[in-house]
């Protein structure tokens, strides 16, 4: 079977600096969606205007008042069914049970989430959890941002790449 390639951007919590995510976005260029799941803190009207080339699934998180974003979404990338969500109201920072029962129960085989601030790729329950981490407000030990780079389709499907903000590969 020929599966549907693509690559996928990953950020959260980045709380309103959008000079960071501009450098991110030339540095991975091309890319076929950016996903954003929430604390943006900031309009992503931008990001529509500098690439009409991309899919942007963003959702809204607990620090995004007024947000035109939906706080869930469930979109389809490639042959992945991907839930996007905070994370807020899963838990995330006790653990993330509620959360897979979530992807499971919305027939998700990935879900991508942030706010606790810390990355993580880990599979459960044969659900792929993605968080990205915070790209300007990290609580890693070393404290620097980080974002995710999905893989889907070909050979590479569901490789994860977790990145500093400066394009350094890091281990989870």
């Amino acid at each position: 079977m020929n599966k549907t390639k693509n690559k996928v951007l990953i950020f959260s919590d980045n709380h309103g600096d959008i000079l960071t995510m501009n450098q991110i976005i030339e540095a991975e260029w091309p890319f076929d969606v950016l996903i954003h799941c929430g604390d943006a803190q900031c309009s992503l009207d931008f990001v529509l205007k500098h690439r009409a080339q991309f899919r942007l699934l963003a959702v809204s998180g607990n620090c995004d008042f007024r947000s035109a974003f939906p706080e869930e979404r469930i979109s389809q990338v490639g042959d992945h069914t991907i839930l996007i969500v905070h994370g807020h109201h899963h838990y995330v920072n006790d653990d993330t049970d509620f959360l897979s029962a979530a992807g499971i129960r919305n027939y998700s085989d990935i879900i991508c989430f942030g706010h606790t601030h810390v990355p993580l790729i880990r599979k459960e329950k044969g659900v792929l959890l993605i968080n990205p981490g915070s790209l300007t407000r990290s609580r890693r030990y070393d404290r620097r941002g980080t974002y995710a780079v999905l893989h889907t389709g070909g050979q590479e499907d569901e490789k994860v790449i977790l990145k500093l903000t400066n394009g350094e590969i890091i281990d989870g």
